[in-house]
């Protein structure tokens, strides 16, 4: 099938990564004759803005031939998506994307290369569009809802991610391919900040409550902060979301608890709690940050219902 693409370029993802290999990119699109379409993302989400608008152009028809290509890491794939659904569509127009971010969670989770040049390939050679698996949330407090295509979270991740973002070590570090350092070094001033909280759980009839959480994470594959794997078993195909629950260790059953999440070992840990379901309702009565797929969401209360869709997405992953 011969598709076009509507490219959304986001410059800065990647510490500005993402500008600087835009030129190598187009003369590959070039030489490869690909039919595209190019919008560059200006500020924080306008790439959101892109994308509904384009969606909103094209009528909700079969057989449509465009592709939405986010050119970016997980942040710009998020936006994309969320304004692709903002709508409901009988016929969604699938999505893609080139991880050149910080983390590129998506791409580990999916098995789409990290290598720019190989996804490349993935992407303009795929024929047909495939269904993943991803995140919904309905946050009633601040009445926001969307999608995620990595994780929702509250607590520890959360206020690591808001840290490392403001941390100018990340710039230097994304531009060395090192961008996971800069979550772990701001993981250690965060654990010293960062108090126990308490975190309800409603899966089905069943609720429990945690009065000592620290790290609460609703997860669509294995991956958070750059790599981490903080749900070995989940894939974006069994139609599951992955929650990990951390009640706040002391700094050497922390460490410990870090070790053993490089050996894949630390979900039978007493401190941790795991469920995979298709639904899940988390509550929070303090103020607490929370992430969607590395994006800041703030300080805030939570009162957030999450649950699992289907989404079309542009790579084959046999090339």
């Amino acid at each position: 099938m011969s598709v076009q693409f509507y490219i959304i370029l986001n410059e800065h993802a990647g510490s500005g990564r993402a500008g600087t290999l835009w030129p190598q990119i187009k003369e590959r699109l070039d030489t490869a004759q690909v039919s595209y379409q190019l919008a560059v993302s200006a500020y924080p989400h306008h790439t959101v803005l892109l994308s509904e608008q384009f969606a909103k152009q094209l009528p909700d028809e079969p057989h449509q031939d465009w592709v939405v290509l986010a050119i970016g890491g997980d942040g710009t794939l998020h936006e994309a998506i969320n304004g692709l659904t903002k709508h409901p569509r009988d016929y969604p127009i699938p999505v893609s994307y080139l991880p050149i971010g910080s983390g590129n969670d998506f791409a580990r989770g999916a098995g789409l290369s990290l290598k720019w040049e190989d996804a490349f390939d993935q992407i303009i050679h795929c024929t047909h569009a495939i269904n993943y698996d991803v995140g919904t949330y309905n946050e009633t407090i601040k009445q926001e809802r969307g999608v995620f295509t990595n994780n929702l979270g509250i607590g520890f991740d959360a206020a690591i991610i808001s840290q490392a973002n403001q941390s100018k070590a990340k710039i230097w570090l994304n531009k060395h391919h090192l961008g996971s350092l800069s979550y772990l070094a701001s993981a250690l001033d965060v654990y010293y900040n960062q108090t126990g909280f308490t975190l309800t759980v409603h899966v089905g009839n069943q609720r429990d409550i945690y009065p000592n959480a620290f790290l609460v994470t609703t997860t669509n594959h294995p991956y958070f902060g750059g790599g981490v794997g903080i749900a070995p078993g989940a894939t974006i195909t069994d139609h599951q979301l992955h929650l990990v629950v951390i009640e706040k260790p002391n700094f050497f059953k922390l460490l410990w608890l870090a070790l053993r999440l490089v050996f894949k070992k630390h979900l039978t840990s007493k401190a941790v709690h795991y469920y995979q379901t298709n639904k899940v309702h988390l509550t929070v009565p303090a103020i607490e940050y929370g992430q969607l797929d590395g994006e800041e969401m703030g300080g805030r209360f939570f009162d957030v219902y999450a649950g699992v869709t289907q989404y079309p997405f542009w790579f084959d992953l046999t090339i």
